[in-house]
């Protein structure tokens, strides 16, 4: 009993990886450039004539979907898997993998990057078989912004001005986009501070400044001790005036009078 319990929950760990998606940290570049809009998706579609690898169906147009995160499901035995795949017109049995997802699938560039999938479908060509691979390069265009629709299936814009090359020899693929999270956003050197860090930096700066200067008048009269610090009968006051002040508020919205000790209420009074 216990045995086949194991051999359950082997299964559905299983499963559960085969249909979560790729690690975003491992499916995206998280330096320089923009790609949550490519990863985000579960995929892109676009077509191109004349493109398929062979034409099993005469279709003039060849339809590809592209998923970056997510698992890509195919029509052809095997694990669903994110990568591309290609269709002849309308002809859902003709669809192929055209290559699948790896960890080093992205590459940065200077000003572009790429995502290359391999290990596509097993073709026959020139006597031999081999499989399918696809190369995705990403050029800078901040005119060429790609947006998701609300079922997280993206088309690919018409200003992605999109290049297609296909090697029919080696059975490799590449596609050129123009997509605006290719444009650097970040320089390398350059550090980015929040609003927070710069207030605290201005802050004790002053404050630095405060002390030091003061510090030097003061011995300059001829303090010594604690009377170096400047103005250290406001500092040593300081705790007992935010005392009164929160029993005074404290006070003030309850309608009641706080009782001061004897010696506090003849000093208040003298101050008074």
């Amino acid at each position: 009993m216990n045995t086949v319990l194991y051999q359950c929950a082997i299964i559905i760990a299983c499963l559960a990886i085969q249909s979560s998606p790729v690690d975003a940290a491992k499916c995206g570049l998280s330096s320089f450039f923009d790609t949550k809009n490519l990863t985000d998706a579960h995929y892109w579609s676009f077509q191109s004539p004349h493109a398929c690898y062979y034409n099993q169906s005469a279709a003039e147009v060849c339809y590809f979907k592209v998923s970056f995160c997510h698992p890509l499901e195919i029509v052809q035995p095997g694990d669903p898997v994110p990568g591309m795949t290609q269709q002849y017109g309308l002809d859902e049995s003709t669809e192929l993998l055209v290559g699948q997802y790896s960890d080093l699938a992205w590459q940065g560039g200077e000003t572009s990057f790429s995502v290359q999938y391999s290990n596509g479908t097993m073709v026959h060509r020139n006597g031999k078989m081999m499989p399918l691979s696809v190369n995705i390069i990403f050029q800078c265009s901040t005119k060429a912004s790609w947006a998701i629709q609300t079922n997280k299936i993206g088309l690919v814009p018409i200003h992605a001005n999109m290049d297609v090359i296909v090697d029919r020899d080696t059975g490799h693929y590449q596609f050129i986009f123009n997509y605006a999270g290719a444009c650097r956003t970040l320089k390398p050197a350059a550090a980015v501070l929040s609003g927070g860090s710069v207030l605290l930096i201005v802050f004790f700066s002053f404050l630095g400044a405060y002390l030091i200067f003061g510090i030097l008048i003061q011995s300059s009269r001829g303090a010594q001790g604690y009377e170096l610090i400047p103005n250290v009968e406001f500092w040593a006051k300081l705790p007992g005036r935010i005392r009164d002040g929160f029993i005074f508020t404290m006070d003030t919205l309850t309608c009641n009078r706080t009782t001061l000790p004897v010696e506090e209420e003849r000093r208040a009074f003298a101050k008074a």
